[in-house]
This record gives C-alpha cells, structure tokens and sequence, in this order.
C-alpha cells in the first residue's frame, strides 16, 4: 500500500517494540518478516528502525530493567497536536504515562493507558510522519484492542479520536466493534471478557501480514518464539498469536 502523504488524528501511524534483548529481536525480525535494521546511533538511544524493501515500517527500543513493563508492541495514534490530543485523552479517563515530549527532529510523542489499563502512544510526526507501508506482507495491517470493559473504551476512543464506529458482531459468543476515519477501518475493539485468561491485561494487537501463516508460525518456533495460538481460518485470512523470544505478542495474518 503507498505510503501516506498524512495521517489524520486517530489513524494508527507508528509501532514500536520494547525489549530487553534488542539484538535478538533484531535477528527475529529481520528473518521472520524480511526486515532491515539501522540503528539510529547514541543521540537517539540507539533506538532502530526497521524497514521492508526500503521503506520505514516500525521501531526498536530497549526495555530497561525496572521500566514495570513487559517486552511488547505499542500502537501509536496520529495527532496533529499531542499536547491537546494528550490533554483529551486524560479528560475522557486516560492515564498519561508521562507529559508529552519531543523525539529531536523526528515528531513529538505521548504514552497513555486507556480506560481498561491497555497501552498506547499519539504521534506528532515531523521528519518521521509514520509508517511507509501498511496493510501488506512484511508490514502491519490492522491494530486491534481486547478489553474487558467494551462499552467503556468504545466510548473512550470514539470521544478522543472522534472515530466513526461500525458494530462487526454484538453476540455473547463475539462483540466486536471498527473504528473508522474517514469512512475507512482504522483499528478494531474486541469484547475480550470471555477471551482473556485471568491474569491477562487489556491490551492493543499488531497484526502483521504474511504470505504463509503456517510456514510463519513454523519459522517463529525455529527462531525461538512461541506459537500461543495454532493457525486458523478467520473472515479476513489465516491468522495465529505468537510471541518473538523475549515475550512480546503479536498475530501473524496471511494477505
């Protein structure tokens, strides 16, 4: 898909990894979804990009010890401002995870957990506007929220973001809700109350696209990752959850 000239507010523009063994998700990455790595030096923290056929698709960072999070994805959301987006969100019931704060010349960011405890960014971009490719092989095409308070965070990123929304299915068994922008689908809401195991926090999904799931799922297991979910047919392509070797989970989808 061609890169966007601009993300509107609400439309998932960045991902990021947190890990503690960034060497080792170098190497997980890069061979699993065919991914070159640069780390951008000292004046960055040595935070790296990765990028597919030369295009910029996500991004590295080291998970210190002591941060009190686990290795894992994060979803940013555009803001054309952060500080009002930021300011919004605390408003509609988010935590800041801290103010908002510049990256260099890059753009300017903002963590916050949502309602049910889920995690996620807002990005300002500047030199890095997001993503250069999107919702293909080797990339991320869909982000995707499992909450135990549905209607709570419905509620939340439809007041913050301004989402139009579009019920999927409203049934016991499966509740499920689009975001979109501009008439588009932008991320989904799963009612997850009967999906989560005990223990298991609220938390937004990356969806990454394969050509293969089953051969992929196979290479996560050669590589040291885990298969938590075998492969299976869905609605939109064969998708499995995995974690990379450190812990951090995503799907794999076939497109």
């Amino acid at each position: 898909m061609p890169a966007r000239e601009a993300f509107p507010d609400g439309v998932p523009c960045w991902i990021d990894l947190a890990s503690s063994d960034m060497a080792k998700a170098v190497t997980f990455y890069s061979t699993l979804l065919g991914w070159d790595a640069e780390d951008m030096g000292e004046e960055y923290g040595h935070y790296t990009k990765f990028s597919k056929d030369g295009r910029v698709v996500a991004g590295l960072i080291g998970n210190t010890e002591g941060s009190g999070f686990p290795d894992g994805w994060t979803t940013y959301f555009a803001a054309g401002d952060v500080n009002a987006l930021a300011e919004k969100a605390a408003l509609a019931g988010a935590e800041l995870l801290g103010p908002p704060f510049t990256v260099s010349d890059q753009g300017s960011v903002a963590h916050a957990a949502d309602p049910s405890g889920a995690t996620f960014g807002l990005w300002q971009g500047d030199k890095l506007l997001g993503f250069e490719a999107h919702a293909e092989e080797g990339a991320a095409v869909w982000h995707e929220l499992a909450t135990r308070q549905y209607q709570q965070c419905l509620e939340f990123y439809r007041r913050i973001f301004e989402w139009e929304t579009r019920v999927e299915s409203d049934s016991d068994s499966f509740r499920y809700t689009t975001g979109l922008v501009d008439g588009e689908q932008e991320a989904g809401i799963l009612d997850a109350r009967t999906f989560l195991p005990e223990g298991v926090p609220s938390a937004w999904t990356v969806y990454f696209g394969v050509k293969d799931t089953d051969a992929a799922a196979a290479r996560v297991r050669e590589l040291g990752g885990t298969v938590t979910d075998d492969p299976m047919d869905s609605a939109y392509g064969r998708v499995c959850t995995v974690t990379d070797p450190t812990g951090a989970a995503f799907r794999l989808i076939s497109v």
